[in-house]
């Protein structure tokens, strides 16, 4: 077993099944993303694919609770959709996503990458790079939970744990990460959402910006928790 099959064992029987990526739950009231297994594994309608790329734009550098609103807020004003996006104003698109922090360069973003929406293109990631506005973690958000490509997202989280873990240099480019990575775990769709999704959830919990390492179910395996124990 490698070591990156050991953490991923490891978190998910701390965890269990994240349900990522959330969607939300047109029926409920107040709207909210529900987050349930059936997320990780069933194919997606065209209008699900979008409302998870939207909210992989949303959700850079903001957490998921100001992303979350501003998609509801998209929802009740009925502009949650590729065509209203791409001919909405900027401003106002500005306007309905305020929560979500950087509002004027994300409405940009969703205007153009909405109009690219539209051309149905193919799920490949030199193309979606191409657009403005696009960096390697939201593209590989997208391809991953909307599309379904086995590409292993690589975030804040997920170095700041596998540093800590000393599987790698907290410096670290992202796409030498990435690599790493995938050739540490078996190339799976449903194990690089889980994996990614446990990675979040544990960075929140434990591993901190400022780590809470007493009850942390890695710590048998964290360099940095053997490190601060030598005398």
């Amino acid at each position: 077993m490698t070591p990156f099959e050991s953490v991923y064992q490891t978190l998910y029987q701390a965890y269990g099944p994240q349900g990522w990526w959330p969607i939300v739950d047109r029926t409920s009231r107040p709207l909210h993303c529900v987050y349930v297994p059936q997320n990780t594994t069933r194919i997606k309608t065209e209008a699900e694919c979008f409302e998870i790329c939207v909210g992989a734009v949303l959700t850079q550098n903001t957490n998921w609770s100001n992303a979350e609103k501003a998609l509801v807020s998209l929802i009740e004003a009925d502009y949650l959709s590729p065509e209203a996006l791409a001919e909405a104003d900027t401003a106002y698109i500005a306007e309905l996503i305020t929560s979500s922090g950087y509002y004027n360069q994300k409405a940009k973003k969703l205007k153009a990458f909405s109009a690219f929406f539209l051309t149905r293109p193919k799920p490949e990631r030199p193309l979606f790079l191409s657009i403005w506005g696009l960096g390697p973690e939201t593209v590989d958000d997208m391809l991953l939970y909307a599309y379904d490509h086995p590409v292993f997202v690589v975030d804040l989280y997920t170095k700041r744990l596998f540093s800590r873990l000393g599987l790698c240099s907290e410096r670290i480019d992202y796409h030498d990460l990435q690599a790493k990575i995938s050739a540490g775990i078996e190339k799976d769709v449903t194990l690089y959402k889980e994996y990614h999704a446990l990675i979040v959830r544990h960075a929140k919990e434990f591993c901190r910006k400022t780590p809470v390492c007493g009850q942390c179910p890695l710590r048998s395996q964290c360099k940095a928790v053997q490190a601060a124990s030598v005398p």
